[in-house]
């Protein structure tokens, strides 16, 4: 089954896009706890019972994405404007 695991996947990407740590609890999914740079602390596969006991890891600052999420499309967007006439000037 992928979709667990494309789930767990996911939530580690969000965490590392925020800077903030994870702890995941999934009934039958993948369970885990996840610092603020994706990296596994602790984890219960697929289909294990089990606890997870440790600490939430702090966070960090958080990343220039989180501080200004649409400054990446309104770059691309100016760029390619600036692109188009540029071209336009051009003899």
């Amino acid at each position: 089954m992928a979709g667990p695991h494309q789930h767990f996947a996911q939530a580690r990407l969000r965490a590392i896009e925020e800077g903030l740590p994870l702890i995941r609890a999934a009934n039958t999914g993948i369970s885990a706890i996840v610092d603020p740079y994706g990296r596994v602390l602790a984890e219960l596969p697929l289909g294990a019972e089990g606890v997870l006991d440790g600490g939430l890891p702090q966070r960090i600052e958080a990343p220039v994405f989180a501080k200004f999420p649409f400054s990446s499309g309104f770059l691309l967007w100016a760029a390619v404007l600036g692109l188009a006439l540029a071209s336009r000037l051009r003899p």
